[in-house]
């Protein structure tokens, strides 16, 4: 229910507010970058079909309202632009400073991802913890994103 009521307005606005290309300011230029990366991730999903034969455009359109609304603000109003660079500091710290057990990076895998990595030992978990890490907060998706057009066309 709540995605359908996010997902019937997003339309909407989605049609509404131009395109952004490129901004002014850093913080604009990151986010930018960042939602491209992940609509290419997106896309590279769809032609793998994790979708189905067709996707219903929902969560890419989510991410296309989101990117226009955060770069707009954020290119007119210095405070909040502030604020999208202050996301982008706390975001790259808390990942670096997650402080997960090999047994919990285990079951995050498990529960997000369905598939168990139990058999492998701790002191292997822990000595690859950056790859867990990834593993559980997004799995193959950074792999898609880091992709060049040439490497799947």
């Amino acid at each position: 229910m709540l995605k359908q009521l996010v997902n019937v307005p997003l339309r909407l606005v989605d049609r509404l507010l131009p395109n952004v290309q490129s901004m002014e300011f850093p913080q604009t230029n990151m986010l930018l970058n960042m939602y491209s990366r992940m609509t290419h991730a997106y896309e590279l999903e769809c032609k793998q079909g994790t979708f189905g034969s067709r996707p219903d455009g929902n969560f890419e359109r989510f991410l296309r309202v989101a990117c226009k609304v955060l770069a707009r603000v954020s290119e007119e109003d210095r405070y909040y632009r502030a604020w999208v660079g202050l996301t982008f500091l706390l975001a790259h710290e808390e990942v670096e400073h997650l402080t997960l057990s090999p047994k919990e990076l285990k079951a995050l895998c498990r529960e997000q991802w369905l598939f168990n990595v139990d058999f492998l030992s701790d002191r292997y978990v822990a000595a690859n913890k950056e790859e867990f890490v990834e593993m559980a907060l997004c799995d193959y998706l950074g792999n898609l994103a880091d992709l060049k057009e040439e490497d799947w066309s």
